[in-house]
């Protein structure tokens, strides 16, 4: 018979890295057993150092760190924690023995970060070199996370561990099966590498510092449970996310227009007004006459209790100078690591700090495509590329945040400090009819909700013509469209999700001004569990009842559900809500639109069955506390 001999393999290292072409496991040991096989008394016995990696040398505990300073603000809830709550331990190593002489200058901390209540970490490297080494190592990054789990943690199995990187673009999280799975019969692990998805190669310039991956522990499969842990990860981690004024996207810029309209938004309640794309706002002006134009706006504006910030396309799509355009990109667009990166930062904070705006939404960031050009100022050429342009365009974030500033971006920048990003979003269906267009956005919302927070999601709402719907697309006259008005007034502030309201004014008659003012009155009195998690109860199918729920135990009205008919016919049902993440255990009390609360008893699985009759076209809501 012949035996199969395992020789030394080694044990997952921490990170793997390269210097000058020349690989390095950081930490990990060797072993003779099988990992399927390992246990930590095997181990115990059979375990030795890597003689090819960065060794272990010292180890510190601080507090989490943050990028950029944040105070609460517009409507997100006071009690935040900034930097959040936890610990982190720093963890040093240094290049083996063998190690040329300039790699032995080279030294590497891992950071574990770890935070008060969520079983969350996040890791990261940080890269250093001495005077010796300084810009003469070519420092590439190959894995910041090599993990091995079991089967139910896996990809592949329950998804009970969910991985992912704080960065936007140029960064990958790649599921595979443990590669000596072959070799090893009954092993299951999956393996998990967090990497760049082009390795950068950098001269280190005194110490660098790598992505973040972010590793939640959910431990069950259901999609409920999992998107809840994952809303309270981006919480804690990007708080100012929490943020959401109600805000106006004006398409005219003459003084006479927008006095008129911000008169209307205060006289109703709404926050904020952003020029949109076509009023022929331009951020990047030095134009003297121009500046106090926008200055007189934002003092009235301020009078008002309202902000005023602006529209720019910053990079993809964007057509700048030819020596700063990206080179084989797919689509002709602006290199954010080139001279245009310096220029658009300096002109927006230049008009910012004369005018006081204090808003920017910033269409089309940085995409994720390469450059290959070898003159810009911030990026080497190809390899480099994609990691300078997304680190440029997380700072460019980060700088506005700290100056407040709120950021509208498609895509998703939070943990640089962007809040708000599309939902449901698909540019062609706002030109659908009005009545497609509000269904596949409760739809939108109902979908996204299970991933985001109700207050990262803007949704839109064209009070005039958008893409080229036309008049059954478009909301204006809005006396001729209140119902469809106040539909959408109705699920975009019940469901705590923003909307963009764009056009030239907000009501056109006394009834749709009592239309408005009606559902920000109600958005205002319960923002605070409006703009708390969602749970999903029935989605849209337009044929029968539809409804979600707002919930959180820390508050005295502890859920909130919108109920929906969008039928032209009656709909009666036992509608049921599951309150098991509203924190009540026994005795729910329930008013319908706030009126008189019934007690309901709840049944083991923690739900209770409302009556509901709905007219056709009718909203209605449900207030729900403990006691």
């Amino acid at each position: 018979m012949r035996k199969t001999v395992h020789c030394c393999v080694p044990l997952n290292p921490e990170a793997v890295i390269s210097l000058d072409g020349l690989y390095y496991p950081v930490g990990g040991v060797k072993t003779s057993i099988p990992r399927a096989y390992l246990n930590r008394t095997g181990l115990a016995l059979d375990m030795k150092q890597d003689e090819n990696a960065f060794h272990f040398i010292d180890y510190k505990m601080v507090k989490p760190e943050v990028p950029f300073p944040y105070t609460p603000q517009r409507g997100a809830p006071k009690d935040i924690a900034w930097p959040p709550k936890g610990l982190r331990m720093d963890v040093s190593f240094r290049a083996p023995s063998w190690a040329p002489m300039y790699h032995k200058d080279v030294s590497v901390t891992v950071h574990y970060e770890m935070y008060d209540g969520i079983p969350l970490m996040a890791k990261w490297l940080t890269v250093k070199t001495g005077h010796v080494a300084m810009r003469k190592v070519a420092l590439g990054i190959h894995s910041v996370e090599y993990l091995s789990v079991n089967w139910q943690w896996a990809d592949h199995g329950y998804r009970w561990l969910h991985v992912e990187t704080d960065r936007a673009h140029g960064t990958k999280v790649e599921w595979t099966t443990e590669p000596s799975h072959s070799l090893m019969p009954g092993s299951f692990e999956d393996v998990v590498n967090c990497s760049y998805s082009l390795v950068p190669y950098l001269p280190i310039d005194g110490v660098f510092k790598s992505f973040q991956v972010r590793e939640l522990v959910i431990g069950s499969a259901d999609p409920e449970r999992s998107g809840l842990a994952k809303r309270k990860m981006l919480r804690i981690l990007a708080p100012h996310t929490q943020e959401n004024p109600i805000f106006f996207h004006m398409v005219k810029s003459s003084a006479a227009d927008v006095w008129k309209v911000l008169d209307q938004m205060a006289e109703v309640g709404f926050e904020m007004m952003i020029f949109s794309f076509g009023s022929g706002f331009n951020y990047e002006t030095n134009n003297s006459t121009y500046i106090s134009h926008v200055a007189s706006i934002v003092l009235y504006a301020k009078s008002k209790g309202i902000e005023v910030g602006g529209y720019d396309l910053i990079a993809l799509t964007r057509r700048v100078k030819a020596e700063w355009m990206a080179t084989g990109a797919r689509f002709p667009s602006a290199c954010f690591a080139s001279g245009w990166y310096d220029f658009l930062l300096e002109r927006i904070i230049n008009l910012m700090d004369q005018t006081g705006l204090s808003m920017i939404e910033s269409d089309g960031p940085y995409g994720g495509y390469i450059c290959n050009s070898t003159e810009h100022s911030h990026h080497r050429g190809l390899h480099d590329s994609v990691y300078m342009q997304d680190l440029l365009q997380g700072k460019f974030y980060e700088e506005l945040r700290k100056r407040q500033v709120y950021i509208n971006q498609p895509d998703n920048y939070f943990y640089q400090g962007g809040s708000k990003t599309g939902m449901g979003y698909n540019e062609n269906q706002y030109s659908l009819p009005r009545w497609q267009d509000l269904s596949v956005s409760r739809q939108g919302m109902y979908d996204d909700t299970f991933h985001y927070i109700p207050t990262v999601g803007w949704m839109f709402l064209p009070i005039v013509d958008y893409h080229g719907g036309g008049a059954a697309a478009a909301f204006d006259p809005l006396s001729a469209h209140r119902v469809e008005y106040n539909w959408a007034l109705a699920q975009y502030l019940g469901a705590g999700v923003a909307a963009c309201y764009r056009g030239y004014h907000l009501y056109d008659s006394e009834e749709t001004k009592i239309i408005v003012k009606s559902w920000v009155s109600f958005y205002k009195k319960y923002r605070d569990i409006l703009t708390s998690d969602i749970v999903h109860v029935r989605r849209a199918d337009m044929q029968s009842i539809d409804c979600f729920m707002h919930v959180n135990p820390h508050l005295v009205n502890k859920g909130l559900a919108l109920v929906f008919n969008p039928t032209q016919k009656i709909q009666l049902m036992n509608l049921t809500l599951p309150l098991y993440y509203t924190g009540i255990e026994h005795l729910a009390q329930v008013a319908k639109e706030g009126a008189q609360f019934e007690s309901y008893f709840l049944d083991r699985e923690y739900n209770i069955d409302v009556f509901v009759k709905l007219q056709p076209l009718q909203i209605t809501w449900y207030l729900i506390q403990g006691k």
